[in-house]
């Protein structure tokens, strides 16, 4: 079930809004300020904040972004009035909708089905971007540690692949962090020698 913030001075919009909401499956916290909302504890963060606004000026944006800023959720608006101006700076403030009075209930529940499933796309798409970059990184450290054992042991790729992989099976770890210990146990053996090639020249 996702959870709503409704940040709403209009007591008949707030209740009507829940009625509906609640209808509709969604689990909603009802504040009278967006300073409310904000400094309030969430066991498990909301998913969408609806934000009533009598008009949507640069400090009723500024109070929105507060919340954007403290969950990172996409906001729908209820302004009575908005400026053009005003309007092109909603993205900012986190702003995913903006709807106006007198407020339907299709509407509503059109604009927040829209936000959360965009939410979820983006979502989707960054963690597609954060695996693709843990890919690289894994093949990257991979590579280089096939390297080092290659031009240690005089080992062939294949061999020494297989080696960091098999290590791996066998310690139980991915084989990112295997090839990572390898690499770090050569350094440390580099350092020692060098120490001791340093001690045996001075003495």
């Amino acid at each position: 079930m996702s959870k709503i913030i409704l940040c709403m001075s209009d007591g008949n919009l707030q209740r009507s809004l829940e009625t509906w909401l609640g209808e509709s499956g969604y689990e909603t916290t009802g504040f009278d300020s967006t300073e409310e909302a904000v400094n309030d504890f969430f066991a498990r963060k909301p998913r969408l904040a609806v934000v009533e606004l009598r008009q949507l000026d640069l400090e009723g944006l500024a109070a929105t972004r507060k919340i954007y800023e403290r969950f990172a959720i996409p906001i729908i608006v209820i302004a009575d009035t908005c400026s053009q101006e005003n309007l092109s700076r909603a993205a900012w403030a986190g702003v995913r909708a903006l709807l106006t009075k007198p407020l339907r209930k299709q509407e509503i529940l059109a604009a927040m089905g829209l936000s959360l499933a965009e939410t979820r796309r983006v979502q989707a798409l960054n963690d597609e971007v954060r695996a693709l970059k843990e890919s690289i990184e894994r093949r990257k450290v991979v590579e280089q540690a096939k390297g080092m054992l290659m031009e240690r042991d005089g080992s062939t790729e294949a061999e020494a692949f297989r080696k960091i992989q098999k290590l791996a099976m066998d310690r139980r770890m991915p084989m990112r962090r295997m090839a990572e210990t390898l690499l770090l146990a050569d350094q440390i053996g580099l350092r020692k020698a060098q120490a001791d090639e340093n001690r045996t020249r001075s003495s």
